[in-house]
Order: C-alpha cells, then sequence, then structure tokens
C-alpha cells in the first residue's frame, strides 16, 4: 500500500472518529477516538467470517506493518508531540520546581522500573512461567514512564494550578529520555549478556541528561536569536519547525537523548513566545502548533486502538497482564512517596497531590511503541499483551476519572 493511501485511510478513520465521539460519545477526544478504533477493529474482525472477499483483519495489519508505528512514533512523531507540549509549559513555574521534577522523572523513574520489574517477576513465577528477572526490568522500564502526549492532553482540560501543571507535565516530559536510557542498557544486557561499567553507565547518563539538555538549549538560543531579528509569522512557522525536528534528529546522530533535547528547546521557545512583545506572533506560532498537535494526537491514538488487531492475546497473559494494573499503580505510588519527599513535605496537601500524581500517571503510545520495537522472540508477545492492557486501562480508567479525583482533592482550594 502507497504512503498516499495510508495516510488518507488514517486520517479519515481518525476524522469519521472525531465525528461519532463530538455528535454521540461526548469523550475527551482522544479517548473517544481510542473507543471508536476499538469499534472499528471489532467489526473489521467481524468482516473475516462475514465477508467473503474482504479480510479485515489482514486489511489492518497491512495499515499498521506499512506504518510501522514504533519507527513512526520513536523517530518522527515523537519530536513534534514533545515540542508541541512544551511550548504551554510555563518555564517559570518549572524553574521553580527543578529539583522536584529531576527527582520525580530521574530518581522517581528507576525506582518505578525496580519495584514494577519485582512485581512482574513475582506474577510470573507464581503464573508459573519462566522469564528471566532482566526481562521483567525490561517490562517495567517499558511502563515506567508516564506518557507526555496523554498527560498534557489531560491537563489541558482540567484546569489544575500552575505549579501543580508544572510538576506534572515536567516530570512526563523528561521521564521517557530516562526510561528510554534504562530500556536500552537492559536490552543490551539480556541480548548480549555484557554488563557496562559503572563508569560506563555514569558518561552514558551525563551524555544523555545533561548533554541533550545542553543541546536542545543551544540550538533553541540560535533559533530564537534569528527569530528577534524576525517579524514574519510564517518564517517563525518555518524555523519552530525546523527546531523541533533538527534537535531531535542531531540529537540522535549525537547518540543523545531526543526527548530530552527536543523538550528543553521547546520549553525555551514557549518561555520566548509567551515574553514576545507582540502577542499575535506568540498566538500565530503556538496556534499552529495546537493544529499539529491535536492532528498528531488523534492519529496516535487511533493507532493506538487498531492495534489490538496484531496483538496476539493468551488467556493466560491476558490474567497476568489484569493482576499487573494494581502493581502499577502500587508502584507509581511509591516511587512518588521516595523520590517526592520534599515536594510532598512542603505541600499543604500531601494527600492530595501523591493521590493525583499516582493516578495521573497515565501510559500511552510511547509504552506500546518500545514494546512493539522489541526483537522478535517467545517473551515479546507476553510483554506485548501486559504493556497494552495497562495502556489502554490507564488512558480510559484513569484518564477519565481524573477529574473527579482532581475535584475531590482540591474542591476547598478553589474556594
Amino acid at each position: 500500500m502507497d504512503i498516499l493511501t495510508l495516510i488518507s485511510c488514517l486520517f479519515l478513520l481518525t476524522a469519521i472518529s472525531s465525528a461519532i465521539n463530538h455528535k454521540f460519545l461526548h469523550l475527551p477526544m482522544t479517548i473517544g477516538i481510542m473507543i471508536m478504533a476499538f469499534i472499528f477493529s471489532l467489526i473489521l474482525f467481524i468482516s473475516d467470517y462475514s465477508i467473503s472477499f474482504f479480510s479485515g483483519y489482514h486489511f489492518a495489519k497491512d495499515i499498521l506493518s506499512d506504518l510501522d508505528f514504533p519507527k513512526l512514533l520513536l523517530n518522527g512523531a515523537l519530536a513534534f508531540l514533545l515540542f508541541a507540549g512544551s511550548l504551554h509549559i510555563k518555564l517559570a513555574e518549572l524553574w521553580k520546581a527543578k529539583f522536584n521534577v529531576a527527582s520525580l522523572a530521574i530518581l522517581g523513574t528507576l525506582i518505578c522500573i525496580f519495584t514494577l520489574g519485582s512485581a512482574f517477576w513475582l506474577l510470573f513465577y507464581l503464573a508459573p512461567i519462566s522469564i528471566p528477572f532482566i526481562w521483567c526490568l525490561i517490562l517495567g522500564s517499558i511502563l515506567a514512564p508516564t506518557d507526555p502526549v496523554a498527560i498534557i492532553n489531560m491537563l489541558g482540560r482540567l484546569g489544575l494550578p500552575d505549579r501543580l501543571q508544572a510538576i506534572f507535565a515536567g516530570e512526563s516530559l523528561f521521564n521517557d529520555g530516562i526510561a528510554l536510557l534504562a530500556f536500552s542498557t537492559l536490552i543490551t544486557i539480556a541480548t548480549t549478556g555484557i554488563y557496562p561499567s559503572a563508569a560506563g553507565l555514569s558518561l552514558v547518563f551525563i551524555q544523555e541528561v545533561f548533554g541533550s539538555g545542553i543541546l536542545g538549549a543551544i540550538t533553541a538560543l540560535i533559533i530564537i536569536y534569528i527569530m528577534k531579528r524576525i517579524n514574519h509569522d510564517e518564517i517563525m512557522i518555518l524555523f519552530s519547525l525546523a527546531l523541533a525536528a533538527g534537535t531531535f534528529a542531531l540529537a540522535g546522530h549525537l547518540h543523545m537523548s531526543g526527548p530530552i533535547a527536543v523538550v528543553v528547546s521547546g520549553l525555551l521557545m514557549g518561555d520566548y513566545l509567551q515574553k514576545r512583545p507582540n502577542k499575535e506572533d506568540h498566538d500565530t506560532v503556538t496556534g499552529f502548533w495546537h493544529v499539529i498537535d491535536e492532528i498528531l494526537n488523534t492519529s496516535l491514538f487511533l493507532l493506538i486502538g487498531l492495534e489490538i488487531m496484531i496483538i496476539p492475546f493468551h488467556p493466560q497473559t491476558l490474567l497476568i497482564s489484569l493482576l499487573c494494573i494494581p502493581f502499577l499503580i502500587l508502584s507509581r505510588f511509591i516511587a512518588i512517596g521516595i523520590s517526592g519527599a520534599v515536594l510532598l513535605y512542603k505541600d499543604s496537601n500531601r494527600r492530595g497531590l501523591i493521590s493525583i500524581l499516582t493516578w495521573g500517571g497515565l501510559r500511552g503510545g510511547i509504552s506500546l511503541a518500545i514494546a512493539l520495537s522489541l526483537p522478535d522472540g517467545e517473551l515479546k508477545s507476553d510483554i506485548l499483551i501486559i504493556t497494552y492492557v495497562c495502556v489502554i486501562f490507564t488512558i480510559i480508567v484513569q484518564g477519565l476519572t481524573m477529574e473527579k479525583v482532581i475535584n475531590y482533592f482540591y474542591k476547598l482550594n478553589k474556594k
């Protein structure tokens, strides 16, 4: 199937899903589209048994395999999604909470990986399914990071206090880079049996985290320097596109973290646009990125829903997946409690803060893309099932109930 046909099918399904959700379901757009994708998948599945001249399963499989979801997201759309999300974060509020965000994104993610990996190992041991502990940690690294695409979309409609929004969004934007670093290290150990030295890991960490941040700051400052001397909307938009794509690509060539680099560049660009005297310039550029964000967001969640057609479900692993959900929430709770100790100590509503940060830990397309990128093997299908079930649960159940959780804990603060 040629690329134009693929894009046409994707946009058509997204548009139809959006219209049906807007007219009948009245759910948040991304969640409504994902549910509609499930319905499309069911229709295509039924067509295999009721229509002899059309195979819905093979049609969906052709689309998804030709699009190559992991490569499309991790090496393409992710740069624009992260950049668009970081544009709207108030840098001043994020800077005030920099130590809390760093602790949650780095220490919290590593704690979550270990606690999740240990829980998965215990569940597989009791099943009994023989999976080495290193692969349980790999599964933990896939599910540990919260998804910035899902979270920023959620924050846009909930009206949290600026400080809490900055902490929430900042953690989700930066923990992807940490989790991807942990995943690449663990998958190297699992497939080669070679354990890197502590010095080697430290150098990689410094390069991936601090080096990537410096790279993102440099590229952003260069583009901002140019944009200060330009007062032309279309050219500013083109430079912002070049900044997002170029920073992500350059980070990859330098063996740095593309997600961290593009987030830093987006934060600096957003801060510059917010402070620009001409408010119309800010509205034009951010308006363009809002449209890009919505198109990629809705298409991404449609693909998440359609992926159910090609994931091989097994009853035993499906049961383990459902049992993993409480551990997913518990590990998030433990990670926040330890890594956010200072944050919780200073907050006047500790119970509300830890509840919101725990329940708001949505997983999304990034976790699914990482799982799909695993090398083929007998463990891949089990990891895929668990990842998919956890992603769907957090997006639908936690995403739809998050507003009630916030209202319950922060109602007094709003009066």
